[in-house]
């Protein structure tokens, strides 16, 4: 085999050698993690009775149980990656008192089978970073101003959820961020039931029912490349209002009927997605070719059609629930009545069942949407429900609503207002037709209401601004939307806000640093060690650049890695923290790097394995030569030439100086592994060489040892090779 194959051969394993006994050393397990299930049960059979105790003692990935009863809690963060599951929506619920519901702190939240009632500014608030969050099947009741569910972050999917608003003066769901999905959810009696606003981007709105709302989708300001699809949006004042500068969205295969004004676009957005549009009421088109296209467009305003109308209503292949379920009938009749709107189904209803609180469940038939108690309620708050039966004995989800009976309240003229209301306010009680001037129609009259056009802003706070208090769209600059305005009044009595963008970092930090005030995305509050920090964007390219301490008012460097962000806090110049982007989270950052004295001790010994390996090469190379040219040669030559060999090859000084260079290119072989292949070469020529020389010699003294010479002829150049052996020493 040839020498340079053989170098390489032992090289090429003794570097595998280290790598393997590197990496099994590095490598560690990951232990597995940790599930619990933590029950909260108000009677005391579970591990709590509260819920806000559970989640302070939850750990991340931790399931918290809910069981059936109403809870008194309210202002619930969830700081934590944990799922919050309910026995039944119907049956876990949370009264909030008045107050706010569930505040998530947290990517990775998810809120399943739970009811929401009596809250304030909102249900569920999922802020900026709470990214990847889940609420389903769960009831939000909303009899106040405020929203239902609020959602700033991104990818957060909302499903199977019943909203149910009051009096038309919450909203339903609003959406400030992208990648956000509304699914499957019944949205109904809000001022807006689905509200798309600010720079909302990338948003769907899929398969949900829409209906009794003043505006059942509202998208604006500067939103685009949303998607509403596969909705039932009926029975509104406007079914989609697409308007201020909101492009690029797109409307189809929708129905839109019953509304007072289906649609109404101020911008550039798509009603099609170039083969189906949407089912229109009010279309007066014909369809000659018979594929239930229209064959000409619907059209919507100026800039906007609908170029493929659907000429008949899209019935799905499953069982729709019933929409728009009411209570007809005053609080004061204690034989209640209810309607709803129809379910629908490709095969056909057969009919309804109906049935109040836990009481036996009725059947009345097909064709029928309206109901009356056939036996007396008692007095408090119930709950109706009603679903459909397919004719093939399928059935629907069930719709609902909350109702009471109080037989004081007694409003003769069926208008909503009390009798005692209408005579306290100045109206008259038995006139359907004069009842108190209430414009948000939250049954406090505007000469007692604070806030008029309920727009969050405050009929006091809105004439010092110069705004109009009786409409809804018109309300002092907010930026963030906190109900703050970004400015002073004019007239020096309110406070403009001190972070215009809620990006938490105040207007005047962001003002020194360069970044943008009225940018809620170039800000991110972080957490290091408890304390707070800021990542900002100084250079306003989406990402962030530096660091901002807000306790020393200092800034160091981050770097942009891998999507995340390498930190330097203490500005030495080398880096102490990543940011994860993700999850939000933050841990210390340490190059992984294999401890010396290990990396020491492995180097040693394959150092000296090597050694020993090109030694005992080497000797199997050149022995077999020696051993055939001592054997043969004759005993006075024998005698001279056993030195001579036997010096050169086993020398001291050579064979120092061979494993001296030898242990410095080892050492050196992660740095530069070219060079010392370059040395083993210069070795390899060195021998062969020397092996060539040694089979001249060994010829030259065979002729010597196989024939009878003079005695003095063969002294003579045995004394030649030896001198020339002599001078090949000096040389090496």
């Amino acid at each position: 085999m040839n020498w340079n194959l053989k170098v390489q051969r032992v090289l090429l394993l003794t570097i595998f050698f280290f790598i393997f006994i590197a990496l099994s050393i590095t490598i560690k397990s990951i232990p597995p993690v940790t599930q619990e299930t933590l029950i909260v049960d108000i009677s005391g059979n579970g591990d709590y009775i509260s819920i806000k105790e559970a989640v302070n003692n939850a750990k991340p990935t931790d399931i918290i149980h809910i069981k059936e009863v109403v809870y008194k809690e309210n202002n619930l963060e969830i700081n934590k990656k944990i799922t919050i599951i309910g026995d039944n929506p119907d049956t876990t619920i949370i009264n909030c008192e008045e107050k706010n519901g569930f505040m998530f702190s947290s990517t990775y939240v998810d809120i399943k089978n739970i009811q929401l009632t009596d809250t304030k500014e909102y249900a569920i608030y999922v802020p900026f970073e709470s990214n990847s969050c889940s609420i389903s099947n769960c009831i939000i009741n909303k009899d106040t101003a405020g929203v239902g569910i609020l959602v700033r972050a991104n990818s957060v999917i909302i499903s199977n959820c019943d909203l149910r608003g009051y009096n038309k003066t919450a909203i339903g769901i609003q959406l400030q961020e992208y990648n956000n999905i509304i699914q499957e959810c019944t949205i109904q009696r809000f001022d807006v039931g689905i509200l798309v606003i600010l720079n909302a981007h990338d948003n769907k709105i899929l398969d949900s029912n829409l209906l009794d709302n003043k505006k059942a989708v509202d998208i604006r300001i500067n939103s685009n490349n949303n998607l509403v699809t596969n909705c039932n949006i009926y029975s509104n004042k406007i079914g989609v209002h697409i308007w201020q500068s909101s492009n690029d969205n797109l409307i189809y295969h929708n129905n839109l009927w019953k509304n007072d004004e289906d649609a109404k676009d101020e911008s550039n957005n798509q009603w099609d997605n170039g083969n189906v549009g949407n089912y229109w009421d009010d279309y007066i088109g014909i369809d000659n070719d018979g594929n239930s296209i229209g064959d000409t467009p619907f059209i919507i305003s100026a800039e906007n059609a609908d170029r493929f109308p659907i000429v008949n209503m899209i019935l799905p292949d499953f069982i729709s629930i019933p929409t728009n379920v009411k209570h007809v009938s005053s609080v004061s009749d204690n034989t209640p009545s209810f309607t709803w709107d129809p379910s629908f189904y490709n095969k056909g209803v057969k009919g309804y069942y109906v049935r109040i609180d836990s009481n036996p469940e009725i059947n009345i038939g097909n064709d029928i949407t309206s109901w009356t108690s056939p036996v007396i309620i008692s007095e408090g708050i119930h709950s109706f429900y009603v679903w459909a039966e397919g004719t093939d004995d399928t059935n629907s989800s069930y719709a609902s609503i909350t109702f009471s009976i109080d037989t004081i309240f007694i409003d003769n003229d069926q208008d909503g207002w009390s009798d005692e209301e209408e005579q306290r306010y100045g109206t008259n009680p038995n006139d359907p037709d004069n009842y108190p001037l209430d414009t948000d129609n939250d049954h406090i009259p505007n000469p007692v209401d604070s806030d008029d056009d309920n727009d969050g802003y405050s009929d006091d706070m809105e004439r010092s601004y110069g705004t109009d208090t009786v409409n809804l769209n018109s309300y002092p600059i907010d930026t963030d939307e906190d109900y703050l305005p970004d400015d002073d009044s004019p007239d020096g009595i309110y406070t403009g806000d001190i972070d215009d963008d809620n990006d938490g970092l105040i207007d005047i930090f962001e003002i020194n640093l360069g970044s943008n005030l009225l940018d809620g995305t170039d800000v991110i509050k972080i957490y290091i060690d408890g304390k707070p920090y800021y990542l900002v964007d100084i250079s306003k390219s989406g990402q962030y650049d530096i660091i901002y301490e807000p306790s020393r008012k200092s800034t160091t460097a981050v770097e942009i890695y891998d999507e995340n962000y390498l930190i330097d806090l203490n500005g030495d110049g080398s880096w102490d923290y990543m940011y994860y982007v993700l999850d939000g989270t933050v841990s210390e950052y340490a190059e992984i790097v294999l401890p010396w004295t290990f990396v020491t001790g492995i180097l040693s010994i394959l150092v000296i394995l090597f050694i020993i390996s090109i030694i005992v090469i080497y000797y199997i190379r050149i022995r077999p030569i020696k051993y055939i040219f001592y054997k043969e040669a004759k005993k006075p030559v024998e005698k001279r030439m056993i030195k001579k060999p036997f010096k050169f090859y086993a020398d001291d000084k050579d064979t120092i100086k061979m494993i001296s260079q030898t242990k410095y290119l080892l050492q050196n072989i992660q740095r530069d592994v070219t060079v010392y292949m370059d040395k083993l070469n210069q070795i390899e020529d060195q021998i062969e060489m020397t092996i060539a020389e040694d089979e001249e010699a060994s010829t030259s003294l065979e002729k010597y040892t196989s024939k009878p010479t003079n005695n003095v002829d063969i002294e003579k150049e045995v004394d030649e090779l030896l001198s020339r052996f002599s001078r090949d020493d000096k040389q090496q």
